[in-house]
């Protein structure tokens, strides 16, 4: 989600007032608590029913490790690595059955599910991977034959304030931060987007953003999970296997990123029917994306900001509209037009407001624009600049299909300067720059230009951390 990532589960030190009332705690509704047993919880040409999948939960279950009864009170994990998004969503309610905390790493890179194991709390890992160690989930449920004559019903609804799952920020701006989250959390947000985007019963998703990301865990599993709807198992990233998916789940909801829904534009209009709704999150959603999404297939994408830290903030339909906050959610200006947030998807412990890392001007009705990140905003020079708003400009020039742009400290009486990575094969960094003059005083114009064939985004949440962007100049 657009918001930087800060550390998850202090208290945060600008944050003692408690001028915020604290939001009242809902009770939570069962997983699976709206389908019937034949409903399908997937979707594709063999979709699993509520009754299967909950049987596949079961048969998972019973293969964990015995929790002891000093490792009950959410202290034991198990790290949980599924390409599968059905096999993820079963392998995750068997751990809960079990009464174990699901760590999701931030990616499945080998050295990171083994760093997570080699924790004090870590009993095992859950996979569907080939040449990991752990609990291959595959087999388990390859054989199993759809219920008849058992009765079925769903779970029971989760404490409020047991602690479920651990997922970590994606080190946009560091290493990875643990963020702990409780069924009151991650359950009644789900719930809150399922109502408040009219998600229910008959509806089909397909996220092109990966579970163990807390926007493709709240839209691309939970929500389906607590309102009715199905899913898709896989996760599909570019444009033509995307639309072939589309077609033959007859999608209507599709979850993704900024960066995924640019890709789609290789399409010809009208090669896309079907999907009545479309979220964006992870980035601002370019307002010419957003134009041409709208142009070719008749979208309009509601883009949803959050973050690991806060959960889902607000919502809106239109690029450069004013954001509406989420049932419950309060947004108020602090020092400077900082952030300050009281929702009920924030971790229990932390002090309310919350304050976060962005800048806002709230307007009427609590809604507000976003100003973009505190620390991205600096001076070169004399001179501010926006992170943001270069990146915007260099994302406008024709011919360049992706750009991201990094502020390095200089020093100095110049303080800062811009370096700028572009993927646009028929430029070079003059004719870049030349294109940039008329928008922006030279100062600010990035010092260092790199033409790339790709940005080393994260295949599943197009995010770029800055030390990746910043490698590409290590070779200059």
């Amino acid at each position: 989600m657009p918001m930087r990532r800060r550390a998850c589960g202090h208290v945060a030190r600008r944050a003692r007032l408690l001028w915020f009332a604290r939001p009242v705690t809902h009770s939570l509704p069962a997983l699976l608590g709206r389908h019937q047993a034949h409903d399908p919880v997937t979707t594709g040409p063999e979709p699993r029913s509520a009754a299967r999948f909950w049987a596949d939960v079961r048969a998972i279950a019973a293969h964990l490790p015995e929790l002891g009864r000093g490792d009950r009170g959410g202290r034991s994990e198990l790290v949980l690595v599924c390409h599968d998004r059905y096999l993820f969503a079963a392998s995750m309610l068997a751990a809960w059955e079990r009464g174990y905390v699901v760590a999701l790493p931030p990616n499945a890179q080998p050295a990171m599910v083994t760093a997570l194991r080699k924790s004090g709390t870590v009993q095992t890992v859950l996979h569907d991977v080939d040449d990991m160690a752990g609990l291959d989930v595959r087999a388990i449920v390859a054989s199993r034959p759809e219920p008849n004559g058992e009765v079925y019903a769903p779970p029971a609804p989760l404490a409020s304030d047991r602690r479920i799952v651990v997922v970590y920020t994606s080190g946009t701006t560091g290493a990875p931060t643990a963020c702990p989250k409780t069924a009151g959390q991650l359950v009644g947000e789900a719930r809150t987007l399922a109502r408040t985007f009219a998600i229910g019963r008959g509806d089909r998703v397909l996220a092109t953003v990966p579970p163990h990301h807390i926007y493709g865990l709240l839209f691309g599993v939970l929500v389906p999970l607590v309102s009715g709807a199905s899913f898709a198992r896989e996760t599909v990233l570019h444009a033509e296997p995307l639309a072939e998916l589309i077609a033959r789940d007859q999608t209507r909801v599709l979850v993704s990123v900024p960066a995924h829904l640019r890709a789609l534009r290789v399409l010809e209009p009208g090669r896309i029917e079907g999907v009545a709704r479309v979220f964006s999150s992870g980035a601002p959603l370019p307002a010419d994306t957003s134009e041409d999404l709208r142009e070719r297939f008749g979208w309009s994408v509601t883009e949803v900001l959050g973050s690991s830290e806060t959960g889902g903030i607000a919502w809106r339909d239109r690029a450069g509209a004013p954001w509406t906050p989420l049932e419950g959610v309060k947004v108020r200006e602090g020092e400077g037009g900082r952030m300050l947030i009281d929702s009920p998807f924030l971790d229990p412990g932390v002090s309310r407001p919350y304050v976060g890392g962005d800048r806002v001007a709230v307007l009427d009705e609590g809604r507000f624009h976003h100003l973009g990140r505190v620390d991205g905003v600096l001076k070169v020079g004399s001179t501010r600049v926006s992170i943001a708003e270069l990146e915007a400009r260099l994302l406008a020039i024709p011919g360049v299909s992706d750009a991201a742009a990094l502020a390095i400290e200089v020093g100095g009486a110049r303080g800062w300067e811009s370096w700028a990575a572009v993927v646009a094969p028929d430029h070079t960094a003059q004719t870049i720059r030349a294109a940039l003059l008329p928008w922006l005083d030279p100062v600010v114009i990035p010092r260092r230009i790199r033409i790339v064939d790709a940005l080393p985004r994260d295949p599943g949440t197009g995010k770029l951390r800055r030390e990746s962007l910043r490698a590409l100049f290590q070779s200059e």
